[in-house]
């Protein structure tokens, strides 16, 4: 199977992927299957350590078992026959790591094509000139009290709509900091680059820009502040928020949040009229 062909299978089933170029659905697919092949051998990994802690000599019968309906017979339907009840064996132990792999590649895709289709509907009809900022207009700056959100902004802005610029990128921030060399395989926060963030100032004027949120482990901000973030703590987690943040953006119609306290910060965006889900 080609990698077109792979890609066109496996997003046959997912609503809206006509929308998308093969090229990039066959970018996202090299991703997955690289991700699920992680995920395969780790747990199969896992799998045998915890079989060897639990009893070890599960092993040893089980080679056993199969040595001994090896014997007696060298015939093609006997060959096949070992085959097969090798597969049966050991078919358990594939199974939970296979079916979290390909549940992940579905999640996967989904959230992928999401992230796509979400920048495709901030930047329609926005090709125009930014705007022309007088000295007064400049200082008309959004307020944040939640960091996380303002990330969530900052995504939009810089990295989808590619409004805000320059384009912050921990690789050339790290090659001219002046300060304690900066590690950009790092699986923790980077603090010099999270007070960049924190610093920033955002114009009102580019509010109205922002139409959805997509919040998602792989967004190009998160991988700004964190090189190496698998994306399975809570660092980012929205959990927090209040209603004068989101009023400040009148075009923010739809948000899929990754929080640990979702009920909490669906209400707020409830009350501001935006629909919400979480990731």
């Amino acid at each position: 199977m080609t990698r077109e062909e792979r890609a066109e299978k496996w997003f046959s089933n997912i609503s809206g992927a006509e929308s998308i170029s093969i090229e990039s659905k066959i970018e996202i697919c090299d991703k997955a299957a690289k991700r699920m092949m992680i995920i395969i051998l780790g747990l199969l990994t896992l799998e045998f350590i915890l079989l060897f802690v639990v009893g070890g000599e599960i092993f040893t019968r089980v080679a056993d078992f199969l040595n001994r309906i090896s014997e007696g017979g060298h015939t093609g339907n006997h060959s096949q026959g070992l085959a097969l009840t090798g597969i049966i064996v050991f078919l358990p132990v594939f199974i939970i790591p296979l079916t979290a792999a390909f549940s992940y590649k579905n999640n996967y895709l989904k959230a992928e094509l999401a992230k796509i289709v979400t920048s495709r509907e901030n930047t329609a009809g926005k090709e125009s000139a930014l705007p022309s900022f007088t000295k007064e207009s400049e200082s008309d700056i959004l307020h944040f009290d939640t960091l996380n959100f303002k990330l969530a902004i900052i995504q939009v802005l810089m990295y989808d709509l590619h409004l805000l610029k320059p384009e912050f990128d921990i690789y050339a921030f790290a090659d001219q900091y002046k300060g304690k060399n900066i590690d950009t395989d790092s699986d923790a926060i980077i603090e010099p680059a999270m007070n960049f963030f924190k610093e920033m100032e955002i114009p009102k004027n580019f509010a109205p820009y922002v139409e959805m949120l997509y919040m998602d482990g792989g967004n190009d901000v998160y991988m700004n502040i964190i090189p190496q973030w698998d994306g399975e703590d809570d660092s980012f987690d929205l959990n927090e928020i209040t209603l004068e943040e989101l009023q400040q953006f009148p075009n923010l119609k739809k948000a899929n949040l990754m929080s640990s306290d979702f009920d909490k910060v669906k209400e707020v965006f409830e009350a501001a009229n935006i629909a919400v889900e979480p990731l």
